[in-house]
């Protein structure tokens, strides 16, 4: 009966030490910055490789990982944006409109031309001193058809834009993605 008692106890000791180290093995080296992309018809995964492998010798020491949805589905263009992991997204012109009025993306006319733009500029929700709601007109977003390195790739299509998400994790670094993939 006491051995079996002290059998239990390693075995279980050692479940919890095989938990351990699987958990852990989760947590490992993050990218960064990171770019995800939702297209409205899905997307190859070549172009997360391409873009990936274009973007990371322009970032330095910084990592990169961009990511790409197979599949449309807005449940999870929502939990990506809330998780606030991103530093740009690309997304379908609907989603773009609809998170622009929400508050949901960082003008970029101290990075880009708005007139060169244009399509990217609409009115959009801004978050003013003392937690004030502001309706104003920005350059939100940049279409992807006009972003460099997606032409690059081979896909750029039509109703996509790019934008730096609110919630960005570093600000400076999402503007330095976004002037590469735009610019090269």
């Amino acid at each position: 009966m006491y051995n079996r008692m002290k059998k239990a106890k390693w075995i279980g000791a050692l479940l919890s030490v095989l938990l351990t180290v699987v958990l852990l093995t989760g947590c490992g080296d993050e990218a960064d910055v990171s770019v995800f992309i939702m297209a409205p018809n899905g997307m190859p995964d070549k172009v997360t490789t391409d873009l990936q492998a274009e973007l990371q010798p322009t970032l330095g020491e910084k990592t990169i990982k961009v990511v790409g949805s197979p599949i449309y589905n807005a449940q999870k263009l929502l939990v990506e944006y809330i998780a606030g992991e991103h530093a740009v997204m690309a997304l379908p012109k609907s989603d773009y409109e609809a998170m622009i009025g929400q508050g949901g993306g960082v003008p970029l006319e101290d990075i880009f031309d708005e007139k060169q733009y244009s399509e990217g500029v609409m009115v959009g929700t801004i978050l003013k001193e003392k937690n004030a709601e502001v309706k104003e007109k920005h350059l939100f977003g940049i279409p992807l058809k006009q972003a460099g390195m997606f032409k690059k790739t081979g896909f750029a299509p039509e109703e996509m834009f790019l934008i730096i998400p609110t919630n960005a994790p570093d600000l400076a670094l999402s503007k330095q993605v976004i002037k590469e993939l735009v610019h090269s």
